[in-house]
């Protein structure tokens, strides 16, 4: 029963690393380029935002440069 598992457990790794391998040598030039170069394309960063939330409902606002004045609570 135990080289049953064994042999079990050796046919599952030996298929797990060629599936690792299947994937990363057909991608392996651009993999290296990435690494070496970087990334293809710039990423602009997004905007800063404020979550608010009021009556349990979650919203985003923008958030400004400008000082805004707080208002009291109602």
């Amino acid at each position: 029963m135990a080289l049953l598992v064994s042999a079990l457990f050796a046919f599952g790794f030996i298929v797990a690393v060629a599936t690792i391998f299947a994937t990363i040598v057909p991608a392996k030039d651009r993999i290296l380029r990435l690494l070496l170069r970087g990334p293809e394309w710039t990423i602009d960063p997004l905007p800063p935002v404020r979550l608010t939330s009021r009556r349990g409902v979650i919203r985003q606002r923008a958030v400004t440069t400008a000082a805004q004045p707080l208002r009291a609570a109602a």
